[in-house]
């Protein structure tokens, strides 16, 4: 019989001290040499009748790491069922003793589900907000609409561009310390509009007053500060070619414009109407999302358990990698100090904690109200994935199998579904106010 002893070595740690008996070590030795037997091959003997102690003394080696592997993986599912530990931890190895004719024993250290007790989870209190929607708000999605189907017309007179303009330009950036081209800064026929920021500061502050056809050059000095890592303590000089300059002509907001803009609306009236409405929905959705965060929220309040060590530094490198990768992409020198794991880890802990311990208490509450995840919700989600990337379902879901992301996906899922449950079984109440000078008196 194999024998188990537990230790605890915090409330979400355990160690299991594992023996296995001499005589299920020899068993286990016997099936693989065996095994060994029916498929070597040595010199001298036929296949399938070399003799045992031949194969042992050839494959010694090979023989005890499987031995050992072996053991290793049926000793502690035996360990892990018997004693009804659920691990979220991959299992760690030390303290291997393994001797001719002696029992086989091991150490393992594992994080475990941390235990506590489920409160009251039904008819929360959530405040509620009021939506609504404000003049401002319709104003400016109609001006991006108007915008959006603005014409362009070519820049007329004298007059250079000015904010609001079109243009096309084309860039050559060079390092003035060895002649080099900084490649991540030039480019041919870059489109954008003056004031809206696409362009960093040094270029799109040089656009402002040239004409088209116009090539001006600017040198900058970037101190070594500077986000961008192509540019951050370079001297570079910019040669700057306007290409192409226009001017936008918005349409005039009228019933002809709206049927444009879409042919079942008959009026402007149908236009705004839309838009309040499109507002209105979007509102609500985040004022839902605002209520299930507060329910997280008061989660994270109200509970104080353990946490398993080895999911917040999965949770908080996950969250420094994506965000590393992030900030690649933006022009980020990410080999600098900040961007360190050791200096970056602080920034991301505490709400790695939040999201590992809201997980545990979310998946207990789904247990005990038996809310599960179909393979069909799955395939959905991925569906809807693919759609968005572009991509076609089978590659995407093939991609996350690979990657073996299919069980995160569930757990998503499966803490969404208990979230919208929790909202389903929330008490909605009137915001409370706070008492006046005047009411206090």
């Amino acid at each position: 019989m194999i024998k188990v002893t537990i230790e605890d070595m915090k409330p979400s740690k355990k160690k299991l001290h594992i023996e296995v008996p001499v005589e299920k070590v020899e068993e286990k030795k016997d099936k693989i040499i065996s095994a060994l037997k029916k498929s070597a091959k040595i010199k001298g003997f036929r296949k399938g009748k070399v003799p045992k102690d031949v194969i042992i003394k050839t494959y010694k080696k090979d023989i005890d790491e499987d031995t050992q592997r072996e053991l290793v993986s049926e000793a502690y599912d035996f360990a892990i069922s018997d004693n009804k530990l659920q691990p979220v931890s991959e299992l760690a190895v030390t303290n291997v003793v393994f001797e001719d004719g002696k029992p086989f024993s091991f150490d393992v250290l594992i994080d475990v589900k941390p235990e506590f007790e489920l409160k009251e989870y039904k008819n929360i209190e959530i405040e509620k907000e009021d939506i609504e929607i404000t003049k401002e708000e319709k104003d400016n999605v109609l001006n991006q609409i108007v915008e959006a189907f603005s014409a362009l017309e070519e820049k007329k007179g004298d007059k250079g561009a000015e904010e609001g303009d079109v243009f096309v330009l084309d860039i050559e950036t060079i390092n003035k310390d060895d002649g080099t081209q900084i490649k991540e800064l030039t480019g041919k026929n870059i489109y954008g509009e003056l004031g809206k920021k696409l362009l960093i500061e040094e270029i799109e502050k040089e656009i402002y007053g040239m004409k088209q056809s116009e090539t001006k050059e600017v040198e900058v000095s970037f101190d070594k500060d500077y986000p961008l890592r192509y540019l951050k303590g370079k001297n570079v000089k910019f040669k700057i070619t306007l290409t192409s300059l226009k001017t936008k002509i918005p349409p005039e907001l009228n019933d002809e414009f709206a049927t444009k803009v879409n042919k079942e609306f008959k009026t402007v009236d149908d236009l705004m109407k839309d838009i309040e409405n499109r507002l209105k929905k979007n509102k609500e959705f985040l004022e839902i999302e605002r209520q299930k965060d507060a329910i997280v929220e008061k989660f994270i309040k109200d509970y104080d358990f353990e946490l398993p060590e080895t999911l917040v530094n999965q949770e908080v490198n996950s969250m420094m990698v994506e965000y590393v990768k992030d900030m690649y992409y933006k022009g980020a020198d990410v080999n600098s100090e900040e961007y360190k794991p050791q200096n970056l880890r602080g920034k991301f802990e505490e709400n790695a904690r939040k999201r590992v311990k809201t997980t545990f208490i979310l998946l207990k509450i789904a247990e005990k109200e038996n809310i599960d995840v179909s393979n069909d919700e799955i395939k959905d989600f991925i569906a809807k994935e693919a759609a968005s990337k572009n991509m076609k379902f089978d590659d995407l879901y093939k991609e996350y199998q690979e990657k073996n992301l299919l069980p995160i996906i569930q757990m998503d899922i499966l803490g969404d579904k208990t979230l919208d449950f929790l909202l389903k079984e929330a008490k909605l109440v009137e915001p409370k106010k706070e008492d006046t000078k005047e009411e206090k008196k």
